[in-house]
């Protein structure tokens, strides 16, 4: 990866070199310093299953939201741009190494019509383009709740936009197909040929969003709930209840929709996701609603949102002497939870906004919502409310 970010960046500068006017090529940069403390210290929150768990809760954590990125854009034709963008932040294991995000040819076939090539993001949520830029939304992170859903950001592969003129709003198609990898906290998993639709409706302080997508899915667990359940799958001759832990053969759909109003200084701003699992994880939905207020440079917000499992990751069925051992692997892949969260965002310029939140979280009986563990006992203990402070610096340069 490094030496496709250099090969890709060289083109740009030599694509820059050979003009003569500067708007050939443009450099951007963002940024988030954040730090989020839990009232619990045996409840670390993560925002995702790619940041790993081992972080005691009530320490000021800044692995959580911090992010540094950069991104280039080289003008190589009047109809033909590339674009290349790479980010810092905790991924497994607190490795910090900058990774591609975006990677991709553009090219505008009509005024209308917009083909991209290569590595875009997986437009799978309303806010999947500003994920890693926390500038542009007005929380500290978009409620985890919903964008837990999916941990993939980037998509290699095409893309096709179509932008359609409706009176005073315009309306854009997109239509997709690809291929993902992450690595997460405790599995390695793929998506292979996915292919989705999306719809976009922008303008008039409103905008819109609904997409499906549907794709294979390949998953590898390796945690310690994963082993022990599989080895008493292996000692017991459970053959199918085992090929349905981790394997290639996985399907999954995803589906989202969502919306942004801004009238008379009041901001609202909801989202509905649903995943949808044949094998290997639980199929869950989630939403949120949060309502704003624009007071010049402040902005005040509330947010509810929830996660609810709709089916568990296994369900096999196993005398009952071995079925808590059952529960305990479902456990840790239940991250259903609800919360409310009371925000203030403040744009202290024009290019940077400090924003500070306080959360009340409730897991789900079985689980212990965004707060994992490597440890069995932590499971077994009841569930209570978790309570989140966090505050950001967000940046644009």
């Amino acid at each position: 990866m490094r030496q496709l970010l250099t090969t890709l960046l060289l083109a740009l500068a030599a694509g820059s070199a050979a003009a003569d006017a500067p708007t050939r090529f443009a450099l951007s940069g963002f940024g988030t310093l954040g730090v989020v403390r839990s009232d619990k210290d045996d409840y670390h929150f993560r925002s995702s299953g790619t940041q790993s768990a081992n972080s005691p809760g009530q320490n000021f954590d800044p692995s959580v939201d911090s992010v540094l990125g950069i991104q280039g854009t080289g003008r190589l034709h009047d109809q033909l741009d590339l674009t290349v963008q790479a980010i810092s932040r905790q991924a497994t294991g607190y490795n910090y190494t900058p990774h591609i995000t975006w990677a991709y040819l553009r090219y505008r076939a009509t005024p209308a019509l917009t083909v991209r090539v290569g590595r875009t993001t997986t437009p799978f949520f309303m806010f999947s383009d500003s994920l890693n830029l926390n500038y542009a939304t007005p929380w500290v992170r978009p409620p985890s709740e919903v964008y837990n859903l999916n941990p993939f950001s980037d998509l290699d592969g095409i893309d096709l936009l179509y932008r359609i003129p409706l009176g005073e709003m315009d309306l854009e198609i997109q239509g997709l197909f690809g291929n993902s990898a992450v690595s997460a906290r405790s599995a390695s998993t793929r998506l292979k040929n996915a292919k989705g639709i999306n719809f976009g409706l922008v303008g008039s302080g409103f905008s819109a969003h609904a997409g499906y997508a549907r794709t294979r899915l390949e998953l590898q667990w390796d945690d310690g709930f994963y082993r022990a359940l599989s080895n008493l799958l292996t000692a017991l001759d459970e053959k199918a209840a085992l090929a349905e832990l981790s394997g290639t053969k996985g399907t999954t759909e995803f589906f989202s929709a969502g919306f942004q109003w801004e009238k008379n200084n009041w901001l609202t701003i909801a989202e509905f996701a649903k995943r949808r699992a044949d094998r290997y994880i639980n199929s869950a939905h989630a939403w949120y609603v949060t309502v704003g207020y624009h007071f010049n440079s402040l902005t005040p917000y509330a947010t509810y949102s929830q996660q609810t499992q709709d089916a568990p990751a296994s369900d096999a069925r196993l005398p009952p002497v071995f079925m808590p051992l059952v529960n305990l692997y479902n456990a840790p892949r239940n991250n259903a939870q609800h919360g409310v969260a009371l925000g203030l965002r403040w744009d202290l310029a024009r290019n940077i906004a400090l924003k500070s939140q306080i959360e009340r979280i409730d897991a789900a009986p079985g689980g212990r919502g965004m707060f994992p563990s490597d440890s069995a006992a932590d499971y077994l203990k009841p569930t209570s409310p978790v309570h989140l402070f966090s505050m950001s610096v967000d940046f644009v340069f």
